[in-house]
């Protein structure tokens, strides 16, 4: 202390004056800080190691925890790992291409269930109209107005799918005919089974 004091080149009185004022004020800064008073760092000198000190050994650890992380990186990253994540992403396309054709067979097989249903519907259709055809062809043959309702659905039904697709189709054509001159008869003369058994009667 003595030799920068002399290096500074200030008279020692002034120097040992200077020091005992400074241990003073530690001494008083002790003294607050007992009676749990804050004081500046200026007041306690040892309050500024302390804090020195605590910034050190914060900047230790972040930097251990740096070199923590960069090892994980490494690890991460290393070539043992990305031949593991190169073999999964393999399978994960492999599994996706596997996925890919099972659908588009699942696809065209749907394709030909429907085709097959479509097929169904159309041939049951036009067996009920040309079935209903026969049936009211003959004029002893007993029928009701729900019968005509019923077939005028199914007829409807048969004619919408058939446009939806742009098909055309005129199997059923002299069959429907049929069928509404029949209607028209039975409307005029009121030979329907409810008109001659006397159920519309009031």
């Amino acid at each position: 202390m003595v030799s920068f004091v002399e290096y500074l080149n200030i008279p020692v009185k002034i120097a040992l004056i200077i020091i005992g004022i400074f241990f003073v004020i530690q001494i008083i800064g002790e003294l607050l800080e007992f009676k749990g008073k804050v004081v500046p760092e200026i007041v306690k000198v040892r309050k500024y190691f302390q804090r020195k000190k605590r910034e050190k050994q914060e900047a230790a650890q972040t930097l251990k925890d740096v070199k923590v992380l960069l090892a994980d990186v490494n690890a991460h990253y290393s070539a043992d790992n990305i031949a593991k994540r190169d073999s999964w992403m393999q399978w994960v396309n492999d599994r996706a291409v596997t996925y890919d054709t099972f659908i588009k067979d699942m696809g065209e097989k749907f394709g030909d269930v429907v085709k097959v249903l479509e097929e169904i519907f159309v041939q049951s259709s036009r067996d009920r109209i040309i079935d209903f055809a026969t049936k009211v062809s003959d004029e002893k043959s007993m029928v009701s107005r729900e019968e005509f309702n019923r077939i005028f659905k199914v007829h409807k039904k048969y004619e919408d799918f058939l446009n939806e697709r742009n098909l055309t189709n005129g199997e059923v054509d002299i069959a429907y005919r049929i069928i509404t001159d029949s209607y028209e008869g039975h409307m005029r003369n009121h030979t329907f089974v409810e008109d001659v058994r006397g159920y519309n009667e009031e």
